[in-house]
């Protein structure tokens, strides 16, 4: 029984050493740009790799890229097509990085509707990447899309819902990537400053 037990236990550290994550690659860009409202304000976009070590060959994973804008509360999640078919927008471009629009929250750039699904912004980069794994280097943003609220009445103040503006060109954004951490981003890369004499200089 004792030789049982311990069998087990080795094969329970196995297994569990072997799906642990250990190496995070955290990639970033801050950039400054207007938001819907027009407003000058600074934008983050970030994504991560992880590394999980198997037995007998590592396996990489990428989570989602994700766009900040400063004094906004939104934040817009991109996914590839390894996120399955209910990430993915109608139309053409069903390969794209992209965030699919949600009719309650988005309209297009003349301030029509548009239909969930829709794509609503895009990245890629200067060697056309259609999978996060593959991002590197500059970025290239593209938004189709409008928040429809920009902003929301909380408990004790008003929540900011905006994002960045459309372009008829892509927004080009030079990345940074930093290798380990403990895949917390915010101890990794620089946040954006909500400081009041930004967000809300009136009061």
């Amino acid at each position: 029984m004792y030789h049982f037990r311990k069998l087990t236990a080795v094969l329970l550290f196995l297994s569990l050493s072997a799906c642990a994550t250990k190496d995070y690659v955290t990639h970033y860009g801050i950039f400054t740009a207007e938001n819907s409202l027009g407003e000058e304000r600074q934008f983050r976009v970030h994504w991560q790799k992880v590394r999980y070590e198997g037995w007998t060959e590592n396996t990489f994973r990428a989570f989602p890229v994700v766009l900040e804008t400063q004094c906004s509360k939104r934040k817009i999640y991109l996914y590839d097509a390894s996120f399955g078919e209910g990430r993915r927008c109608n139309g053409d471009n069903e390969n794209d990085i992209q965030y699919c629009g949600d009719s309650q929250l988005d309209m297009d750039r003349r301030g029509l509707e548009v239909e969930d699904h829709t794509e609503c912004l895009s990245i890629t980069d200067r060697h056309g990447s259609k999978d996060i794994l593959s991002l590197r280097g500059d970025v290239l943003i593209n938004v189709t899309c409008r928040p429809k609220i920009t902003e929301k009445q909380g408990l004790d103040q008003k929540i900011n819902l905006d994002y960045l503006l459309t372009s008829e060109v892509p927004y080009t954004v030079s990345t940074k990537y930093i290798l380990g951490g403990d895949g917390d981003v915010d101890k990794i890369i620089p946040e954006l400053s909500t400081h009041s004499s930004i967000c809300d200089p009136d009061s």
